[in-house]
């Protein structure tokens, strides 16, 4: 789990600065989109190779984004919410939705890219070397 927060934390770092940066030149939903994007391929890469610590697969990497695909939903729609009805600033609300998706995220992840379906997030995860 603790990996797990690392590499989200280092996505969410990625993903923000991008998303800062294209807010300059776009409305804030398109600039989440893309830092979304962006951050997908990086969170894709740390999770197989550093938080479960399993070889990057064709078939894992064309599944992953399904997981994301749900979170981006639910994020894009909790991003409205905030920003629209509840007033949260558009450079503070991503924030709130990454804490807000982060067990979704980190449970379907999980499953995606180790096959687990258990909740035991003390099991050890087995190393592609």
């Amino acid at each position: 789990m603790v990996r797990f927060l690392l590499g989200g934390a280092s996505t969410t770092i990625i993903s923000y600065a991008i998303y800062l940066t294209l807010l300059n030149w776009l409305p804030y939903v398109f600039a989440y989109s893309v830092a979304y994007a962006s951050g997908l391929v990086w969170s894709y890469l740390a999770n197989t190779l550093f938080v479960f610590r399993r070889a990057p697969s064709l078939i894992r990497a064309a599944l992953y984004p399904l997981v994301y695909l749900a979170q981006y939903l639910a994020g894009t729609l909790l991003l409205v919410l905030l920003v629209k009805a509840l007033h949260v600033p558009p450079a503070v609300a991503p924030l709130a939705v990454v804490a807000l998706t982060l067990p979704l995220t980190y449970f379907l992840s999980r499953y995606v890219i180790t096959g687990d379906r258990t909740c035991d997030a003390t099991r050890s995860p087995r190393t592609p070397w």
